[in-house]
């Protein structure tokens, strides 16, 4: 079986948007929200630049990922994110073997107890 390579896929730094660099962003998809798809009204509702692939699972930090969202649709996401982060996270420690074990061998070196070359066990 040849071996894989395989890519860490790291979390990528955020950058401050200028006002310029938000209206790109705005007139990007004509001030329609990419999570519910309905307008914003930038007068009455608040909106941010959301990225559409988070940065903690690996999105860029380009306007290729962002777009405008209602702060409630950016929340309800960002949510969803965090949670399927912290799972990529736990599988990742399982693979590489960084967990600790949740059944710990009896008389193992973490144990208060061990066992004598003659067999008895006996506090540490």
């Amino acid at each position: 079986m040849p071996f894989i390579a395989t890519n860490d896929v790291g979390t990528t730094m955020r950058r401050k948007l200028t006002p310029h660099q938000r209206l790109k962003v705005w007139e990007k998809t004509g001030g329609v929200c990419v999570l519910c798809e309905c307008a914003i009204d930038a007068v009455r509702e608040r909106w941010i630049v959301e990225h559409l692939r988070a940065l903690e699972l690996g999105g860029d930090d380009d306007f290729g990922n962002m777009g405008p969202a209602h702060e409630i649709c950016a929340r309800d996401k960002t949510r969803d994110d965090h949670r399927r982060a912290a799972h990529a996270k736990r599988q990742k420690i399982r693979h590489l073997g960084a967990e600790a074990s949740k059944r710990p061998l009896p008389c193992g070196r973490n144990s208060p107890w061990k066992r004598t070359l003659s067999g008895q066990i006996v506090p540490r």
